[in-house]
């Protein structure tokens, strides 16, 4: 019973995380649409200079989580570590995964 309540509330966090972060982009990019039109420009003209610059951004945050996530792993495996230490782990490697992502998006180093 606790287990099935546990499970329905993860996934109407996770269902109502999604919406929200789709809504917000979608009201962004709407916002940014319009105001290049007001000041004149063509928004199908102003497409980053660098292709799948956010699927690189959005891979390498990945990747970073995933380390994280390993090395949680490992050091609950073989080490005894407290459970505590999971989420600053997570964290850390989150957030050096974000600012790596950062400047590897930047095109010339502009």
């Amino acid at each position: 019973m606790e287990k099935a309540l546990v499970v329905s509330v993860a996934t109407v966090t996770i269902t109502t995380c999604l919406f929200l972060t789709w809504y917000f982009w979608h009201r962004a990019n709407s916002k940014e649409r319009l105001f290049l039109l007001e000041k004149g420009l063509d928004p199908k003209e102003t497409v980053d200079k660098m292709p799948g610059a956010s699927l690189l951004k959005v891979g390498i945050i990945i990747i970073g989580l995933s380390i994280g996530l390993l090395f949680i792993y490992v050091l609950d495996k073989f080490v005894a570590v407290h459970a505590q230490l999971g989420l600053p782990i997570l964290g850390i490697s989150g957030g050096i995964s974000m600012i790596i992502a950062n400047k590897a998006g930047k095109v010339n180093g502009k």
